[in-house]
């Protein structure tokens, strides 16, 4: 709850992209319990951030080709293992959105790692004026 005060408080516009995706979606990431999981949960966190940056009738659209592709990607997964994504998905979208409505700048890539016991992201994002260049943030 605490995370959310703070992360609250500070202008999204002065902020630091893996700041903002740590915000909303800190803890599901912490739920990893080596980097490699880590990674996983922060690459659907990626995912969920990209698609709460569309516009409804996109969004839905991306939410349904998300899950076709998580599906083939994993087949072992049960089909109550498939709604469960689903349902981490909208809810870090739900999340994004509360948080930080007006930021509809596309993450390309992000990574964690750990430095000196402590986790670290670095996130690489596409600005609209940019012409393509990707910054790190």
């Amino acid at each position: 709850m605490k995370r959310k005060q703070f992360f609250g408080k500070k202008d999204s516009k002065k902020r630091k992209i893996s700041e903002m995706v740590l915000g909303f979606s800190g803890d599901y990431v912490a739920m990893g319990e080596n980097i490699e999981e880590k990674q996983e949960y922060l690459n659907g966190a990626v995912s969920a951030w990209n698609i709460a940056c569309l516009d409804e009738e996109d969004r839905k659209r991306a939410i349904k080709k998300y899950m076709k592709e998580y599906g083939k990607l994993n087949p072992t997964h049960s089909k109550q293992d498939l709604r469960d994504v689903e349902e981490d998905l909208r809810l870090l979208i739900k999340q994004k959105e509360n948080l930080y409505p007006e930021v509809r700048v596309k993450i390309v890539n992000a990574h964690i790692q750990e430095i000196d016991g402590k986790d670290h992201v670095t996130v690489m994002s596409l600005r609209g004026g940019n012409r393509g260049r990707a910054l790190i943030y």
